[in-house]
């Protein structure tokens, strides 16, 4: 019977106490709640690698990566571009982390007054002039459009990365 009795004794206690036990369960449910919310272009693994690989900060691998895939999808047309499109999550959001350029300075806007020779090669001097724009180095394209295609070789259909290739063309 006194078994029974510190028995009951021990229930009685460790029930009272629950309650000032679940303090820390509540304390873990509001951190998860505080966490702040990520947005998919955080979440895009090609965005993480580029930013890991070549050292940039997040707004300029978005930035960087904009700036390839705006001229990709210039050079292609809407139609070939499809393809890489559909490859890249929430790539209208990179498309519009291109930083704006105005063709009368730069490279690009020397090219522009040159005639036909010049807006041939225009949209490739926009890509050097919005990488110094971001303060990226132009000598971080090549490696930069590498990192894509890896992307593309693995989350994109068969020929995917030779249209990403068809239309950067003009800067590699």
């Amino acid at each position: 019977m006194k078994l029974l009795t510190v028995i009951g004794l021990l229930l009685a206690s460790t029930t009272l106490s629950a309650p000032a036990m679940a303090g820390w369960f509540d304390d873990l449910f509001s951190a998860e709640k505080a966490k702040p919310q990520v947005t998919q272009t955080q979440n895009n693994d090609l965005v993480g690698s580029i930013m890991s690989q070549l050292g940039l900060n997040q707004s300029q691998a978005e930035g960087g990566l904009g700036s390839l895939l705006s001229f990709a999808k210039s050079t292609l047309g809407g139609d070939d571009f499809d393809s890489i499109a559909n490859a890249i999550p929430d790539i209208d959001s990179l498309l519009s982390a291109a930083p704006a350029l105005d063709n009368e300075s730069g490279m690009s806007g020397l090219l522009a007054k040159a005639g036909d020779l010049g807006s041939s090669l225009q949209g490739g001097a926009q890509v050097f002039d919005a990488f110094e724009k971001l303060g990226i180095p132009k000598e971080l394209a090549a490696p930069m459009v590498e990192i894509v295609k890896g992307y593309l070789d693995s989350n994109a259909g068969e020929g995917t990365t030779d249209m990403l290739m068809q239309g950067l063309g003009a800067i590699l």
